[in-house]
């Protein structure tokens, strides 16, 4: 198999398919969380992060290095650019998660863990949910920078064999 075609194979279909992961977890699982009591949903979170994690950062770094891949081996300026953009803008979920996210992540995590006292309190105050729903939030945007990682590399290969 040719090596282009299988790192454009990797490299589109890896970013679009944790596009779609991290779709499903703020359109339909943490939405469903939102009324439950902070002892279930804590705990609840803390498995779609940890097994989100497991599948989107060793996804991240394989589409990422195959768009790495294809920007250095591109027949024009034009195609490295825009390789370089696909990956760029794949990789960039994982900063954004480490600066905008971790914060309430880390929270969540936390209360997850903690005594039934504390997790009520922090259910009665809201806390829980506006940290759910603001995860929520910036995973939406995590959606639209591996979408549009996709799109790029779809983009610059399409426009290749043409």
């Amino acid at each position: 198999m040719d090596t282009t075609l299988l790192a454009q194979a990797v490299s589109i279909s890896t970013a679009f398919i944790m596009s779609g992961y991290m779709l499903s977890a703020s359109q339909v699982t943490l939405p469903l969380l939102y009324p439950l009591p902070a002892q279930t949903t804590t705990p609840l979170f803390a498995g779609v992060y940890h097994r989100g994690a497991s599948l989107v950062i060793p996804g991240t770094i394989i589409s990422t290095a195959a768009s790495a891949y294809l920007a250095y081996t591109a027949t024009s300026s034009q195609e490295c650019i825009v390789y370089a953009a696909a990956g760029a803008v794949t990789t960039g979920i994982l900063p954004l998660t480490a600066v905008a996210m971790m914060p309430g992540i880390h929270r969540l995590l936390a209360l997850a863990k903690s005594d039934s006292a504390v997790q009520v309190k922090a259910q009665e105050s809201g806390e829980v949910t506006g940290l759910l729903k603001a995860w929520t939030r910036q995973n939406y945007v995590r959606v639209v920078m591996c979408a549009v990682g996709g799109g790029l590399g779809l983009y610059a290969a399409v426009r290749r064999e043409c």
